[in-house]
């Protein structure tokens, strides 16, 4: 219990810590694409500036001044005169049409900065515009007009397609995945030992606790015996006298009743300490279903419940398991059914076969099981009669059967049957 309790509170101190780092990584990420955003676009600007102050020089060539910008920085140009006559443009080629790009950039640029930059006698370079072309990718673009030492006109449209997040983070990628890996694994480290060193004072007393169980459940049973024996021998003697022997069958009554709870803290004892082996062979599950049929119909029969095998018509496969535990949880199974029906009520053994596994449930039509107690059913001494008024039972028959599905790489579960009742099944790999 303590290694599951365990096992979920490691896993639930990493998510926790981790998804904190994973939000300060993901804030650092984003601090850093809007940083190298905005230095590209700076830049980008800055390059504008030096590309309009060449133009300006008439004895240089739009297309040699052009040139470099272009083939070193990707900058795309549309060079016009004073009539809208095309005097250069970049041979560049973008995910999106040039001429959509075109009109999405006109667009962007506002009637205002158009006709401000149209009425200026000098060289006025506008801002960086951002917008967007239709194969989901983003550009830059600066509108400028450009006035030579001659006095000539021109109208200079510059684009530039802007980086994706995964080319902008793309060499620091690594480093961050390498920070979130380094944090798993110190966290991993450092959670280990704190539970470790949290859960240990919790796990020594238990193991005490377990000892003294064990130790306590195994010097009983001599006294046990002794008390039986005893008992037996003042029932003999007391023949003819109805109020010693009505006292001698209780106490009878009771030893018995508590050498079955000593057996079974034993089993749970010996479960705990890990010192259970299994004898596991090759069994025949027609075979031990008909044996529990046999076992449990005529205790049924006494108490007037129909006890019906719904496994006949299925051929199932030899299974490796051990024949004992394999009972012993199934004859749990019959017993809790039996003590929660009531008299006429029918009990139901029935076997399924699936391509993986093999399903043996045992079906009652008794009181059922609430919702509230189905989660703890199969805890040790659970018991969902609350005022106990059941002796017969102490709470640790479903939990010993669910120690001992555990030790076959078995499951067991409940569910509620149809028309009211309960369905405890067992489920076994094939292997």
């Amino acid at each position: 219990m303590l290694e599951h309790l365990y096992k979920k509170l490691h896993l639930i101190f990493i998510s926790s810590i981790m998804s904190i780092i994973t939000v300060i990584i993901g804030i650092l990420c984003n601090d850093f694409i809007d940083n190298k955003q905005q230095n590209d676009s700076i830049f980008f600007g800055r390059l504008s500036m030096l590309m309009i102050y060449e133009l300006e020089n008439p004895e240089k060539s739009p297309q040699t001044v052009i040139k470099p910008y272009e083939d070193n920085y990707s900058i795309f140009a549309v060079l016009k005169d004073a009539q809208g006559n095309v005097i250069y443009q970049s041979p560049l080629s973008f995910p999106t049409d040039i001429t959509f790009l075109l009109s999405q950039f006109t667009e962007k640029a506002n009637v205002e900065s158009v006709t401000a930059l149209d009425q200026t006698k000098a060289t006025t370079q506008g801002g960086v515009l951002s917008f967007s072309g239709s194969s989901h990718d983003k550009y830059w673009g600066i509108p400028a007009v450009v006035i030579d030492k001659n006095g000539t006109l021109f109208y200079l449209s510059l684009l530039h397609r802007q980086k994706t997040i995964f080319e902008l983070i793309g060499k620091q990628l690594p480093f961050y995945i390498l920070l979130w890996v380094i944090s798993l694994f110190c966290i991993i480290i450092v959670s280990r030992f704190l539970l470790k060193h949290a859960i240990e004072p919790t796990e020594k007393v238990l193991q005490s606790q377990k000892g003294f169980i064990a130790a306590a459940s195994h010097e009983l049973k001599a006294p046990l015996a002794v008390i039986l024996a005893n008992n037996d021998k003042i029932n003999r003697l007391s023949d003819g006298i109805p109020d010693i022997q009505k006292a001698a069958n209780i106490i009878d009554a009771e030893t018995i009743r508590m050498s079955k709870l000593i057996k079974d803290m034993l089993l749970l004892a010996s479960s705990d300490s890990g010192t259970r082996s299994l004898n596991k062979t090759m069994i025949n599950i027609d075979t031990l279903l008909i044996l529990l049929y046999e076992a449990y119909e005529p205790v049924c029969s006494q108490k007037g419940m129909p006890l019906d095998a719904d496994f006949i018509d299925v051929r199932f496969p030899l299974l490796y398991t051990d024949r004992e535990c394999l009972f012993q949880i199934l004859s749990i199974f019959m017993d809790n059914a039996i003590s929660h029906s009531e008299t006429k009520a029918s009990i139901q053994i029935k076997a399924t076969l699936s391509r993986k596994a093999i399903t043996i449930s045992v079906i009652d039509h008794g009181q059922g099981i609430s919702a509230e107690d189905k989660p703890y059913i199969f805890d040790r001494f659970y018991c969902a009669d609350k005022s106990h008024t059941d002796k017969s039972h102490f709470g640790l028959g479903l939990s010993i059967a669910k120690e001992l599905a555990e030790f076959l790489s078995a499951d067991v579960g409940i569910k509620n049957t149809e028309g009211g009742g309960a369905t405890f099944f067992l489920t076994l790999p094939l292997k």
